[in-house]
């Protein structure tokens, strides 16, 4: 038995037809009789039976037919697999300024399992460029927090994020006071519309009856921190990044409300059945355990 003859038998089972298989498979009418005969005697089983509507399977070569379907999938698979190690392919990752909640060595680490001479360039942005870039073909993938409403782009939702409203350390005792009223007293520093963060914030202070008029506008969650922490304003951040701040009293966590939002990953469908995509989107899938 070899792979040929399982897709003769797989064909023939298809379409019912010496003659179309023939022709489909590019090979003589006799072949194709013969790969069936071939399996017919190594397995002591028959496949087929004659009837005026063409060839039908047997209760046995139903069975078999599916055996044979997965055997030739499989080994599809193995030569994808085998040509991929072997194979160079590019991708531009666009990543936020957060990389360490990206986990970035360990995509990199996988990805590298998964697609051995891959060449990857990643670019930091914030989240609305990195989907515009997905957009404009600039880049294949990346990683952005927020929501995003775009046919063209596949998701994958990966963790949610806490995000806490943060002032200096110094304003511990007002901000400990202050209720959503007094908040937006103080001045706020806030990202740029293109950040995901200042719809984000936007949506969060709304939902509360706050209206802020923004301080000062910056892109980078250290530049952010450094500027709350030189007490030019409060601002809205990330938990897991104040908490330790506010350990080290640079920073002061505001005890009330919190707002959830999501680090997801996105890739242009456009690109998906590119080698690297496809380990690229695996390998966060496996990461980050999401059913594909």
């Amino acid at each position: 038995m070899d792979l040929n003859q399982l897709r003769t038998f797989v064909t023939v089972a298809e379409t019912a037809s010496l003659t179309r298989a023939a022709r489909l498979l590019f090979l003589s009418q006799p072949a194709v009789s013969a790969h069936i005969k071939s399996l017919e005697t190594e397995f002591n089983v028959r496949l087929f039976r004659r009837t005026p509507r063409g060839m039908e399977l047997t209760s046995s070569g139903l069975i078999m037919r599916d055996e044979a379907s997965l055997a030739l999938d499989a080994a599809s698979k193995f030569v994808s697999r085998a040509r991929s190690l072997h194979a160079s392919g590019t991708c531009a990752l666009g990543t936020i300024s957060v990389p360490v909640i990206l986990n970035l060595p360990l995509v990199l680490s996988q990805l590298r399992q998964r697609h051995q001479n891959v060449s990857l360039t990643i670019r930091q942005n914030i989240s609305g460029h990195i989907i515009d870039s997905l957009l404009a073909g600039e880049l294949d993938a990346g990683f952005i927090i927020g929501e995003v409403n775009e046919a063209r782009l596949g998701a994958i939702t990966i963790s949610p994020i806490t995000l806490c409203i943060v002032g200096p350390w110094a304003w511990k005792t007002r901000l400990e006071a202050a209720g959503w009223g007094q908040l937006q007293e103080f001045p706020w520093i806030v990202t740029p519309e293109k950040c995901s963060f200042s719809t984000i914030t936007r949506d969060f202070l709304k939902s509360h009856g706050v209206s802020v008029q923004p301080a000062i506008v910056a892109d980078q969650e250290k530049t952010l921190a450094e500027l709350v922490a030189l007490e030019a304003g409060i601002t809205l951040m990330r938990e897991d990044i104040a908490q330790v701040l506010q350990d080290n009293e640079e920073l002061y966590i505001w005890p009330g409300d919190k707002t959830v939002s999501q680090l997801c990953f996105l890739w242009d469908r456009e690109k998906e059945t590119s080698p690297v995509v496809a380990a690229l989107i695996d390998t966060v899938r496996d990461i980050w355990q999401v059913p594909g």
